[in-house]
């Protein structure tokens, strides 16, 4: 059983950095132009998901390696998305209505989350953030007639959450559950658009 679980979690946190990877090679090469603002609220998500799991009594690094991989991944993409626009000497950080609105509810959710001491309750609402914008890119893909996102990094992203499961399980935390809750069904739902797409 430690075995499994040792396993489960290297192999969340290796499939995450082959995502990531896979995708700052897609960036670098130009086959896709993701925004950088988008990777922003990502990070910005994925970093304050971790503060408050930091903070609770269930803090683990292997129990929630979801959200650790999760914003070890997201990083990585932002860096290879700044640098690559850098290089081409095309960096424009520009939020939309819904980014700069996620962002302003993110703020309120850490002063909520300072004034009530309640990081389970805040690390629910930044999953909703979460939401809120997978659902915006989920619209743009339903619209679209050509995918920007590589299938093959969102598949292994969804093999590692998946992966991130077991140990969810094993220790019962229920701020994995949470994370893995969101992540594995809108993973798949955004294969099944790009999937769709490239029909």
């Amino acid at each position: 059983m430690i075995v499994i679980y040792e396993a489960s979690v290297l192999l969340t946190v290796l499939l995450m950095v082959v995502a990531a990877m896979d995708y700052v090679r897609c960036t670098w090469t130009r086959k896709i132009n993701p925004v950088p603002a988008t990777w922003i609220l990502i990070v910005v998500t994925m970093t304050l998901s971790f503060w408050m799991y930091w903070t609770s009594p269930w803090k683990s690094w292997t129990a929630n390696v979801g959200v650790i991989a999760a914003l070890v991944n997201t990083s990585i993409i932002l860096a290879g998305v700044i640098t690559t626009n850098i290089r081409y000497g095309t960096l424009r950080v520009a939020f939309d209505k819904t980014q700069k609105w996620c962002l302003a509810s993110g703020a309120g959710i850490v002063i909520f989350w300072s004034l009530t001491d309640q990081p389970l309750i805040s690390y629910v609402l930044v999953q909703c953030i979460a939401l809120i914008g997978y659902f915006a890119t989920m619209k743009r893909l339903r619209k679209t007639e050509r995918s920007t996102e590589p299938l093959f990094v969102w598949i292994v992203v969804l093999l590692a959450s998946l992966c991130a499961l077991y140990p969810a399980w094993v220790k019962s935390d229920p701020f994995a559950w949470i994370f893995l809750g969101r992540a594995i069904p809108s993973t798949a739902i955004m294969i099944y658009l790009i999937a769709r797409i490239r029909v």
